[in-house]
């Protein structure tokens, strides 16, 4: 099943005050197929939780369209969707585990027949079993992220919203669900759509990304894709001893980024493969002019999804 969203705006107009208002998302599309995990990323305030608290029909939007399997607004279609946001909002704490999964089964019509055969399973699967009798409010942090997850799932949902689902977890708890989330995806078909500030995890699972910064939707692709969008000629260079840089690798963005004693870490960019041959010549005629200088090392540096990222929000830095 399908997520599609075309031209999406949230616009909070400020009441009783002179201030303009604030634009949380600002007219982004995009679309997320049957099986895909589709991860959005951004800074703290960027619109994340905004836009899939639109979708999850919490928060109504401004302008624009939100379709699951080519349908909007309360069609049929949206009983297949669930959210889990922020982890413990979406549970009751003076309710047990598993009557909270009754409870949320139950507001969308999952029979009683079939939350019984469903909740054992997803309460061991998430390592909550042994609790699944006390009240929620005396569960641990983690604990209760992995029961938001288990309520979000007891519907067997077809699109699945998910905002921060391993945050505050453990390791293993972690691994866990994010093994969860692979396999609804790759085995089952769902789609999702997934916010988090673990790059690791979206290197991981992730089929594409997109990157959100002030409401607006700024790059999206698969991580290919943005590597060679982005692919970067930026190095990093450890040089024991002081180098005297002409002004030149100044307009390459030449820039120190630790001192420690007499060893320097530069940093620089060098715009493209010819760059690299004029640097290493340039190091070389300095070993020759100082043979005390001594070069440690010198890489470029790896196109990961964290620097992509850095580089998307800052552009004009690099």
């Amino acid at each position: 099943m399908s997520l599609k969203v075309t031209n999406l705006k949230k616009v909070y107009q400020k009441r009783f005050t002179t201030k303009p208002p604030l634009t949380a998302v600002d007219d982004i599309s995009f679309e997320i197929k049957p099986g895909e995990i589709y991860s959005l990323l951004g800074p703290n305030g960027a619109g994340k939780s905004t836009t899939i608290k639109m979708i999850a029909g919490l928060v109504l939007p401004t302008s624009g369209t939100i379709q699951i399997a080519g349908k909007t607004g309360s069609s049929p279609s949206y009983q297949k969707l669930s959210a889990i946001l922020e982890g413990t909002r979406n549970v009751y704490w003076r309710l047990t585990p598993l009557e909270n999964l009754h409870y949320f089964a139950n507001l969308r019509g999952v029979p009683s027949s079939r939350v019984k055969e469903r909740a054992p399973r997803l309460l061991e699967e998430l390592n909550i079993d042994a609790k699944k009798k006390n009240q929620s409010q005396h569960l641990s942090r983690g604990m209760l992220q992995k029961l938001a997850l288990a309520a979000a799932l007891i519907t067997d949902p077809e699109v699945l919203l998910l905002d921060e689902p391993t945050l505050g977890l453990d390791v293993e708890s972690g691994r866990r669900i994010k093994d969860m989330i692979l396999r609804m995806a790759r085995d089952e078909g769902r789609t999702i759509l997934l916010t988090t500030h673990q790059m690791d995890l979206v290197e991981e699972i992730s089929d594409r990304v997109g990157i959100i910064n002030h409401g607006q939707l700024i790059q999206e692709g698969t991580l290919p894709e943005l590597r060679a969008i982005f692919k970067s000629h930026i190095y990093r260079l450890r040089i024991k001893g002081e180098l005297q840089w002409e002004e030149r690798w100044q307009n390459q963005g030449l820039r120190l980024i630790q001192k420690q004693n007499d060893v320097y870490l530069y940093e620089l960019d060098l715009k493209d493969s010819a760059g690299v041959s004029h640097l290493l010549s340039f190091l070389s005629t300095k070993q020759e002019q100082d043979p005390q200088l001594e070069i440690l090392s010198c890489h470029r540096v790896t196109d990961e999804l964290e620097e992509i990222f850095l580089r998307v929000l800052r552009p004009n830095e690099n």
